[in-house]
């Protein structure tokens, strides 16, 4: 809405501000000036178009004056709206006001004295006086009639037939003044003279508009739409999903396929010409995304088309000793009118463009990678503690492989050997821990069973120990096999991994785009870490390259725009990516404009109402939504185990394949020598 005061004395200031406010796209003007400031306001008009069929004044009683015939500069088609009287219909033409107050005041008062209840007296003498040194002057009984008459009502201007003398009612609201105004609008027609006359075409009354046939500006049976002429605006962008998604056009129709999206230009490529040369011709790409959706809908609902290119120097845009480079650049130096991508507002940006209202609310994050666990060597101990372990080799299975062998050797019938001796049956210590062994893992070997009864329930005692160590080694082995995922479970920007990432071992890498808001934020608040990642030389170009590195272990971190990040977390295709942490520098995306830029106004007003529609909403919901959900990347998660995940099983079993060829070896050698000896 454009709103101006005009000195009419001032012709300069006149022209000046009907120029502004052709720039503000108004199609509807209201007029409230005398007839003779009207005659020059239009005067000036009329050179500058504004009053022609694409506009439609408005003016007040005072513009239309008292005469039924127009003559000077004007605009045939305009309208008018008039009160009856000089005061909201409640008085007639100024000759008559005089006798409509004799006749209506008493009305008025009297009905409202008719309001007073019947036991209530009050005196019409007033107490107020103009000597009165403790305030204004006050009349309680008159206030008291004051109110009353708000309440009261009269029946319509009997000097007016139009005013409805039997169904208008004249009523007050709390501030006195009429609830119901009587209004007649008129139009500015032409008579077949070529003279142009004032015309009743409607009346409003009692909350209800009656008209009849308008002759609009230019001839036209249809009023002005009253929308802004359509514009052409250039708009800058940078190549960031979800945002700015930047693919090849249909080589065969040269559009986006299926006509989802832009065409933007993307720069120069050099093509070879037919008699060997080179040629630069512009790189046509097509362009979608949440932001130009977004460019779409303002494109429609304003009435403007555009053109999308890429910025030269593919920077965000950060302000170095020179002056701004990238996106601000291009704002600032007016090659652009807009600048729609994923661009974030910042105090420092802000003193040099101007910025809409946020469309999306972001921070700095951090992400990193989900690497999936790899059991140890050990794994297969770690059911019990070693201590346990201890007791059960040291302890346990001696103690059970003596007390079975010395209760058989002291047995009276079985293997007494310092009396008789049995031939067939020989029960030794070795055999003792053979018959432990098996009996604790129930290994399917033949073991020879001890005679003597004591020493047969002590194996049986041996055998409930054994079932019961398998058990319970068996229930918590499958716990422990479970492979857990390993991350970075870094609390946010503040983390002492990202603080100190030198005192880490290794030394914790992380990195940013060079040239992004993120770095800028991190150039101004967090000295530390932008010292350690120039120095290491962590900037990447953008965040592609930046998720690729974290992707392929070259960086242990990324820190970057919270949304943009998350986006790519979801989209992940092996849903390998995790943020992690809290965001930090809580701020929006925008879109940037140039300084004092007519369009930033008009842009604003469209994005709050998409915000209370949900339309915003709706188009986050349907670009930053992936697949791989924060709930899927849980502390653990149960996976088929690889041979990796079972190298101690492997190993044990290698460990003894090597321990038995070791003693079979060394047993083969003795024999040999031995026999040869012999010989």
């Amino acid at each position: 809405m454009f709103h101006s005061q005009l000195d009419t004395s001032n012709l300069t200031d006149v022209d000046a501000q009907l120029v502004e406010l052709k720039k503000s796209q108004a199609k509807i003007v209201l007029l409230y000036a005398t007839a003779a400031e009207a005659r020059t306001i239009f005067e000036r008009a009329t050179p500058l178009g504004l009053t022609s069929e694409k506009y439609l004044w408005i003016g007040t009683q005072s513009v239309r004056g008292t005469q039924t015939s127009v003559t000077g500069h004007t605009q045939p088609g305009m309208l008018s709206v008039n009160f009856h009287t000089v005061s909201n219909a409640m008085f007639a033409p100024r000759d008559d006001v005089l006798p409509l107050i004799i006749q209506l005041a008493p009305k008025l008062f009297g009905a409202a004295l008719l309001l007073l209840p019947a036991n209530e007296t009050m005196s019409l003498e007033s107490t107020a006086s103009c000597r009165d040194v403790d305030g204004p002057p006050s009349w309680d009984d008159g206030a008291k009639i004051y109110e009353l008459m708000k309440l009261a009502f009269v029946k319509g201007n009997p000097f007016h037939v139009d005013d409805g003398h039997d169904s208008f009612f004249y009523t007050f609201n709390k501030y006195g003044t009429l609830k119901n105004s009587m209004l007649r609008i008129s139009n500015l027609r032409k008579n077949p003279k070529g003279g142009l006359y004032w015309d009743k075409v409607g009346m409003f009354t009692n909350n209800e508009l009656r008209m009849a046939d308008v002759e609009w500006p230019g001839d036209k049976a249809n009023p002005p739409q009253g929308t802004a002429d359509k514009f052409h605006v250039k708009v800058v962008t940078l190549h960031e999903p979800p945002f700015i998604i930047v693919s090849d056009v249909d080589p065969d129709t040269g559009r986006c396929p299926g006509n989802q999206g832009s065409i933007c230009d993307w720069g120069d490529e050099e093509i070879d010409t037919p008699e060997g040369g080179k040629l630069n011709r512009t790189l046509w790409k097509c362009c979608s995304g949440y932001c130009v959706d977004l460019l779409n809908k303002l494109a429609n609902d304003i009435g403007f088309t555009y053109t999308l290119y890429k910025v030269r120097d593919e920077k965000w845009g950060l302000k170095t000793e020179t002056g701004w480079n990238g996106l601000i650049a291009d704002l600032i130096n007016n090659k652009a009118d807009m600048c729609v991508t994923s661009l974030k507002l910042n105090s420092e940006r802000a003193r040099d463009i101007d910025f809409s209202l946020p469309f999306l609310e972001t921070g700095i994050a951090i992400i990193v990678k989900i690497r999936s666990g790899v059991l140890s060597p050990t794994a297969f101990l770690e059911p019990f503690e070693y201590s346990t372990w201890v007791v059960i080799l040291l302890v346990s299975i001696q103690g059970a492989a003596f007390a079975i062998f010395i209760f058989e050797w002291v047995s009276p019938y079985s293997f007494n050997m310092s009396r008789y001796p049995p031939p067939d049956h020989k029960f030794s210590l070795c055999r003792s821990y053979w018959l432990v062994w098996a009996t604790l893992f129930s290994a399917s070997v033949s073991t020879d069973v001890p005679k003597s009864t004591v020493s047969r329930c002590m194996a049986l005692v041996w055998a409930a120990f054994g079932l019961t160590f398998l058990a319970v080694y068996t229930a918590n082995l499958a716990a422990f096999m479970i492979t857990r995922v390993q991350y970075y479970d870094l609390s946010g920007i503040h983390d002492p991994m990202i603080t100190y990432p030198a005192d880490q071992q290794p030394p914790f890498r992380y990195g940013t785009v060079d040239g992004g808001n993120t770095h800028e934020t991190m150039k101004r608040n967090w000295k530390r870490m932008h010292e350690y990642v120039q120095k290491n030389r962590f900037f990447v170009d953008n965040i592609t390259a930046g998720v690729d590195a974290v992707r392929n272990d070259k960086l242990d971190a990324f820190i970057y725009d919270a949304v943009v990040l998350d986006y790519w977390a979801g989209k992940d295709a092996n849903c390998e990516l995790m943020m992690v942490g809290k965001w930090a520098s809580m701020t929006g995306y925008g879109i940037g404009f140039p300084k004092n830029s007519p369009h930033t106004a008009l842009v604003n007003q469209h994005m709050l109402q998409y915000q209370q529609k949900g339309d915003l909403e709706r188009l986050a919901n349907f670009w930053l939504t992936g697949a791989c959900s924060p709930e899927s990347h849980g502390q653990t998660q149960s996976a088929p185990l690889g041979v990796e995940n079972f190298l101690s099983a492997f190993f044990l079993l290698g460990g003894g394949i090597v321990g038995l060829i070791s003693v079979y070896t060394k047993f083969f050698k003795v024999g040999s020598i031995k026999q040869n000896h012999f010989y």
